[in-house]
């Protein structure tokens, strides 16, 4: 099922309008999401030798719905929604393959605090492991509705 992009876009909107704090914490977090796609975008330039590979003659979008429809509930989320760790959840079942580049690329960043001394917020911890086990549900054939958008 495809994500509910257009009700996740309203609410980001409607809760971005609503105050000055909660417009600071979606740049915040929307400023991790970009950190984390460009470690995504560099492992791929760096392991594969070119982003763009002739792979498929589809082509392929440097963000895709996952990206979209993920981040969207991962601002939410870490603006207070809490409920919106489902949606995240969702999204990971419904493309395991962009949440585990995701989990890679925050395990790096979460290995870089650890070396740096920085302490790693638990949110994101609570975010990474979540990641992980809608990741596995979907691996081993799990139906994913089991989480809510």
């Amino acid at each position: 099922m495809a994500a509910p992009l257009l009700e996740l876009t309203s609410e980001l909107l409607a809760r971005a309008s609503s105050t000055s704090e909660v417009l600071t914490l979606n740049l915040t977090n929307l400023i991790i999401l970009i950190v984390l796609k460009g470690i995504i975008f560099g492992m791929g330039l760096f392991s594969v030798g070119s982003v763009f590979s002739a792979r498929s003659t589809k082509e392929t979008s440097i963000v895709s719905k996952s990206d979209l429809s993920g981040g969207m509930c991962f601002i939410l989320y870490a603006s207070g929604a809490e409920e919106k760790l489902s949606c995240i959840q969702r999204t990971a079942c419904e493309d395991p393959k962009t949440a585990s580049e995701y989990a890679t690329a925050a395990k790096m960043v979460h290995k870089v605090h650890k070396m740096v001394g920085v302490n790693f917020s638990s949110k994101y911890e609570t975010v990474l492991n979540a990641l992980e086990e809608a990741k596995s549900h979907s691996l081993h054939g799990g139906d994913c509705t089991v989480y809510a958008w």
